[in-house]
């Protein structure tokens, strides 16, 4: 009986296919959590909104990005005081009209969590399985 291995090199190409599955994933997942997040995200001006996108997918990670205020919006806020730089004015429109101060308080704001469960839901709309059956079988 012969001590070599049968079907070596297509195992091998099977075995890289496997290790390169996560990319391919990983992009499907980033998009589907990123339309998912754009449905659930709490709506005001719609800047928040438009801004969350696949930033990224590697062998190793999937990034999803958004505009720097998603944090807050998800975490929420606690009440904190805005003041003005230095020799400056704040100026906003409040509910009577322009407003002109040095210093305003913020009362906060209530987390409204969507990130999270935007990425299990789809985490949940990409099912792994199947493409890595998928590549398996190119492989051969």
């Amino acid at each position: 009986m012969s001590g070599k291995l049968k079907g070596g090199p297509e195992l091998r190409r099977r075995l890289k296919a496997i290790q390169l599955t996560f990319k391919p994933v990983g992009r499907k997942w980033a998009d589907a959590t990123a339309d998912v997040a754009r449905s659930r995200v709490p709506v005001k001006t719609g800047r928040l909104r438009q801004s969350i996108r696949r930033k990224n997918a590697t062998q190793k990670r999937a990034t999803v990005s958004a505009h720097y205020t998603a944090t807050f919006v998800d975490g929420g806020t606690k009440a904190h005081d805005i003041v003005a730089k230095t020799g400056g004015t704040l100026a906003f429109t409040g509910s009577r009209g322009p407003v002109f101060a040095k210093k305003v308080h913020h009362r906060g704001s209530r987390a409204q969590p969507f990130k999270e469960r935007a990425a299990r839901e789809g985490l949940r709309k990409t099912p792994m399985a199947q493409e890595l059956i998928s590549l398996w079988n190119k492989a051969a």
